[in-house]
């Protein structure tokens, strides 16, 4: 894993990062979704783009991974966010959604204990 350094991609993260209050901006998988509603206490979708949004204005790190995964190479690449949430260290894996490269999204993938 390697830390984002792509000026770019880090500009696709924060603009779409920026909208964390607008429904579509940041989506979520059913699965990682269902994990977060069990796991973290009082967890919103919003909640989470916001601090994913905090984290990145901070300098906080996203790390951009290769994908090699079988079955999950239509993109070349996933990003991972470490967070606390209420004192619980969670790794949220995302993918940069810019099919549309004037409105990218972040769809959320996996939710889970670092």
């Amino acid at each position: 894993m390697a830390p984002l350094s792509d000026a770019h991609l880090l500009g696709c993260f924060k603009g779409v990062l920026c909208n964390w209050y607008v429904t579509g901006y940041v989506t979520v998988k059913r699965v990682a979704e269902d994990w977060a509603a069990k796991n973290l206490p009082d967890f919103t979708l919003k909640a989470l783009a916001k601090l994913m949004h905090e984290h990145v204005e901070a300098g906080g790190e996203i790390d951009q991974v290769r994908e090699k995964r079988q079955g999950h190479t239509d993109r070349e690449h996933h990003y991972d966010f470490r967070l606390a949430w209420v004192g619980r260290l969670i790794y949220v894996e995302t993918v940069l959604v810019d099919d549309d490269p004037t409105d990218p999204t972040i769809r959320i993938v996996s939710i889970h204990d670092v």
